[in-house]
């Protein structure tokens, strides 16, 4: 039997945590000295208690641990009983909360995946439609709007056939959200109103705050800033008296938005001052795109077009990272997994068919001899149609994944070009106010003037180099060396520092996967930026040549050098470079010391 001190232990940090990461030594403690026995079932739910108080303050590190912890302990128990199903869903459920808070949204997917599993094998058809619910989310979080609509639909076909409850009114909600990203604003307001109606009368008003806050977003974006307020008057105590930061970082941020509208400038930027500060302490990337963007305004309309700017620029760095190319195919990965287990479940059925209607001719033969016949070609037809099967199985995996990989990449440049075009649209705005106050203020605004153009150069350059990436267009070896000397040249053109570009392809038509010249040009990128912010170099040699399947990569400079090991343990760039040689298979090497300059070698096979 485990030891109280140990359970009350971690209960105290559970409560006291408020997020931060867990004392990983309470629990190692508990799951010490488990028998591989249902005996550890105990162990088990005290640590998904401590996980559940957790996640309810908006952790994100700690739930992880700890539900790893008891998924690892569950693993060791032989068998498949119910109640340890039961403690698998709601391992998987709170783990997959704890990484969407953290817009970790790929494994996020993964788990509300394996608890879908968990619930079908249980039974529990509202966990299922949670389950799905909860994957709705996460699609919805990357822009997978019409995949987020059928996997949504599905838990509400659900749940129609069930008493109404909390969880009809959450899928409500989450339809709401969907047709409000369809701009179908109608269909979103009736959803919500559907869904603050349930909460109410399943007694659950904590979540009918929450869609209120999503009743408020639609009023603001219609500018109806009154009734916005309102709906976020009557969510105020649940919400920001709750230990939350997640939804309080929301809350503020429609609050500020329906103040700013009523005029309020002074109580918006308050709350958009708390709204950034939570959002830095959940360290999701879309909250500090939104927030930043809307401090920027409140800038501006205050006549600070400086800090507008650097708001402005922190607000680009957060949309880029929030739509990262590598967390999309992370996503796109999940999905195509778990779309082939539903495909390879579907054979195994008709596999499991024709294994029936064989069983069915052997009994019905009434002659030995007539039953040799028909089992040989009941036998011969079988293997046919298996291969049959098997092949179209597979032709329909490969094409899907193809025409998924597409539309991904598709939807990425679209919603990337639409969002920075918005950056640049409140950057002339931002010119426009300066111009109107030049002749007050001309010193200070004609600086202002000149950051807004190099801001906008540097967006507009930011937008190409990414839809180059996603493009299939340009997935070859002569698009990667035709880009790469292109960016350098851009990087060094007006640097002041001298260069010498050499840069060749031996098969221009080579296939190349976008995630492996994604990596090429980004570590030239940081390579060259070191030369030039850090070692003071007055020449770079940039080369690289791109052969038949091999790419090699060589920037120098005559810079002030470095110590290599001292950088390894506190450079971001080096841990970053090392990372994407890594994840295409290559090889990088740093030959650099003080007063020495610097050499940066990658070398790797092109797929």
């Amino acid at each position: 039997m485990m030891k109280s001190s140990i359970l009350l232990l971690l209960s105290a940090m559970a409560i006291s945590s408020h997020g931060q990461n867990v004392d990983s030594l309470a629990v190692l403690e508990l799951t010490r000295g488990s028998k591989g026995t249902l005996a550890d079932t105990i162990r088990i739910d005290a640590i998904l208690d401590s996980a559940k108080a957790w996640v309810s303050t908006g952790g994100t590190e700690s739930p992880v641990m700890a539900t790893d912890a008891v998924l690892d302990l569950i693993a060791r128990i032989p068998g498949d009983p119910p109640q340890l199903l039961v403690r698998t869903l709601q391992a998987n459920k709170l783990q997959g909360v704890a990484h969407h808070y953290a817009g970790r949204y790929a494994p996020a997917l993964s788990c509300f995946q394996e608890m879908e599993k968990a619930a079908k094998a249980l039974g529990r058809k509202k966990d299922e439609a949670a389950a799905l619910n909860y994957q709705g989310y996460q699609y919805r979080s990357m822009d997978e709007t019409e995949r987020a609509l059928e996997i949504t639909q599905r838990s509400l076909a659900i749940l129609q056939t069930l008493p109404p409850d909390g969880n009809l009114a959450n899928t409500y909600s989450g339809l709401g959200t969907i047709h409000f990203e369809l701009e179908q604003f109608d269909k979103a307001m009736a959803m919500h109103h559907r869904a603050v109606e349930l909460h109410i009368s399943s007694g659950n008003d904590g979540l009918a705050a929450l869609s209120r806050m999503d009743l408020a977003e639609l009023h603001n974006r219609f500018g109806r800033f009154d009734s916005a307020y309102h709906e976020l008057s009557l969510a105020r105590p649940l919400i920001m008296g709750s230990e939350n930061p997640p939804d309080q970082c929301i809350f503020l941020y429609h609050e500020a938005h329906a103040l700013l509208g009523l005029g309020r400038t002074d109580e918006a930027e308050r709350n958009a001052q708390e709204a950034m500060r939570l959002a830095k302490e959940v360290g999701n990337d879309e909250h500090l795109h939104r927030t930043n963007e809307l401090l920027a305004l409140l800038a501006s309309a205050k006549g600070r077009y400086k800090e507008a700017l650097q708001k402005q620029d922190s607000s680009r760095a957060a949309l880029i990272n929030s739509l990262d190319l590598e967390k999309a195919q992370e996503l796109t990965e999940v999905r195509l997994t778990a779309d082939h287990e539903r495909e390879q479940a579907l054979l195994h059925a008709r596999v499991e068919e024709e294994r029936q209607m064989k069983r069915s001719t052997m009994i019905g033969g009434g002659l030995i001899l007539l039953v040799a016949v028909l089992l040989a070609a009941l036998l011969f037809t079988t293997r046919r149609k298996n291969a049959q099967i098997l092949a179209a199985q597979q032709r329909v995996v490969d094409v899907e994944k193809q025409r998924e990989n597409e539309q991904v990449r598709t939807r990425i440049a679209r919603d990337i070009h639409d969002d920075i075009g918005s950056g640049l649209t409140k950057i002339a705005m931002l010119g426009s106010e300066a111009k109107r106050s030049l002749q007050e203020h001309s010193n200070e605004l004609r600086t202002a003037l000149d950051r807004i153009i190099v801001h906008s150069r540097e967006v507009n350059a930011a937008l190409s180099d990414i839809v180059w990436t996603v493009d299939p267009l340009h997935d070859t070896s002569g698009e990667l060396v035709r880009h790469a000397r292109e960016v350098a040249h851009r990087l060094l053109s007006d640097s002041g520092v001298a260069c010498t570009l050499r840069f060749n392809h031996h098969d221009p038509e080579h296939p190349v996967a976008p995630g492996t010249k994604h990596h090429v040009v980004m570590v030239m990128k940081e390579a060259i930026n070191n030369a030039m912010k850090y070692a003071n170099a007055q020449h770079i040699t940039v080369q690289l040549d791109a052969g038949a399947r091999h790419v090699k990569l060589v920037v120098t400079d005559n810079g002030s050098g470095f110590d290599p090991e001292a950088l390894a343990r506190n450079g971001n760039g080096l841990r970053n470079m090392r990372a994407r040689a890594e994840a295409m298979g290559a090889t990088l090497l740093l030959n650099a010391s003080p007063g020495q300059g610097c050499t940066v070698t990658l070398e790797g096979t092109l797929a």
